[in-house]
């Protein structure tokens, strides 16, 4: 049961822990219903009453809910009946189910304060607070948020802010606009500072209530929070290019005219610029589906006629972490240079290759691979661990199968282990595409290798 509750928790992240934690709480149901031991039910339901109610499904959530609340009131135990009616309560505002969610929250505020506990107290407060912010009750929001925030500070309750929890969200970012509205409204604003570092979110002056998380290297996928974007998501092909242009650019702004000559050069100019403004409002809604109308992006900034990606937005990339990865890994680090190459799993925006504003991009990120990748294979030759090293170089040369020093690499690796006819075979295919695609011939230095390994020199 108590891993049902910490696989809750870490839910968000793999979104698989829900299955997972189901069944345990599944188990334990089914032991007490044995043992016909309903108090053991209580704790169960509960759990069950979170998997259920925080994936949307809120009848079985309810039913579960109901369940636990009136064994728990049977017993005498009010501690866990509120618990439960929080959990409840939390699953209907993620739902938008305000009216209700408030009912279930309120008796669990009743509850928590006749049991005296400023824990419970100030979560159900908290879901409570999400709700008038949801609704824009901000009179309603001024009346309590103040007052959580000071609790939190004060009794150390800040993980509710900053990481997901079991009476909290599953995902921190949903609190961010909240902390972003307080921090505005001059409410506890030092610890609201402290909350937004912790996150590292310091600079953040907007926020969609998720974090947009892109992969570029082997396909691509953006995911806002826990939910990716499909294919179809996108509702029209130029709002997809138009973002990953914005990716591959993300450090120098473009102008609008340059946009429209990347991504519509043989289009007139009224004509360029409309499809670009279609694009631009359908690429505003795909990203932040609840964006008021009118107001700033998250994630896409516009100054004059120059578009960008947002400064410090909440944005994962994962082409920087590989580029992050491939800097920090020391030179004599194997662990950490496969720790980098790992997070390489393909060339960037395969679906671009023909277009000409992604071409830098990918050369420049396939350079910090292979330059990784030809380290670790001269450390792991050093190991005498040439099996790896075979994997590793016919890895680089799916890649780039012009990377010498990868043939190079092989030929050494196939020697020490005893195979001479996989040297030759390894230095015929240099030659032949090297001979078919540059019209080159092997380095002086590769068919020195080569004579020397095959002459047993």
């Amino acid at each position: 049961m108590r891993q049902g509750h910490a696989l809750n928790v870490s839910a968000n992240s793999r979104n698989e822990n829900f299955a997972r934690a189901l069944d345990e709480f599944e188990k334990s149901v089914k032991i007490s219903r044995t043992l016909d031991v309903s108090r053991l039910l209580v704790e169960a339901d509960w759990g069950l009453c979170r998997t259920y109610g925080y994936r949307g499904d809120l009848h079985r959530a309810q039913a579960c809910a109901q369940e636990a609340v009136e064994i728990a009131t049977q017993a005498g135990d009010e501690w866990i009946a509120s618990l439960t009616r929080l959990t409840m309560g939390a699953s209907l505002m993620l739902a938008a189910r305000y009216e209700a969610a408030e009912d279930w929250l309120n008796r669990a505020i009743a509850g928590f304060q006749e049991c005296s506990d400023p824990f419970g107290r100030s979560a159900a407060r908290l879901w409570l607070a999400l709700g008038y912010f949801k609704q824009k009750q901000f009179e309603r929001l001024a009346q309590v948020l103040p007052e959580i925030l000071a609790a939190c500070q004060q009794n150390g309750y800040y993980f509710l802010f900053t990481r997901p929890s079991l009476l909290g969200v599953s995902d921190e970012r949903i609190l961010v606009p909240l902390l972003l509205y307080a921090r505005a409204q001059g409410w506890e604003t030092a610890y609201v500072d402290r909350l937004l570092e912790v996150m590292n979110l310091s600079g953040v002056t907007i926020h969609p209530g998720f974090r947009l998380r892109v992969h570029t290297l082997g396909s691509f996928q953006v995911q806002r929070g826990n939910e990716a974007i499909p294919s179809n998501g996108w509702r029209r092909e130029s709002a997809r290019q138009l973002f990953q242009l914005l990716i591959t650019y993300r450090h120098a702004p473009l102008d609008r005219d340059q946009v429209c000559e990347y991504l519509w050069p043989e289009a007139d100019p009224a004509t360029a610029q409309r499809n670009f403004k279609i694009a631009l409002n359908t690429l505003y809604q795909v990203l932040e589906p609840e964006r008021d109308p009118g107001s700033e992006s998250a994630f896409i900034l516009r100054e004059g006629s120059t578009y960008s990606l947002r400064p410090n937005a909440d944005l994962w990339l994962d082409a920087d972490q590989f580029v992050d990865a491939a800097r920090g890994a020391r030179q004599s680090d194997a662990q950490l240079l496969q720790q980098a190459i790992d997070s390489y799993p393909g060339e960037y925006l395969p679906e671009t290759l023909y277009e000409t504003w992604a071409a830098e991009e990918r050369e420049r990120l396939a350079s910090f691979f292979l330059e990784s990748a030809d380290r670790l294979a001269e450390l792991l030759l050093q190991q005498n661990k040439y099996a790896e090293v075979i994997e590793l170089c016919q890895r680089v040369l799916i890649q780039d199968n012009c990377w010498e020093r990868a043939y190079r690499h092989l030929m050494t690796a196939y020697e020490n282990l005893g195979d001479r006819g996989q040297v030759g075979r390894a230095y015929q295919r240099c030659a032949q595409v090297l001979r078919e695609k540059l019209d080159i011939s092997p380095a002086p230095e590769t068919r020195e290798l080569y004579e020397k390994l095959v002459g047993g020199g």
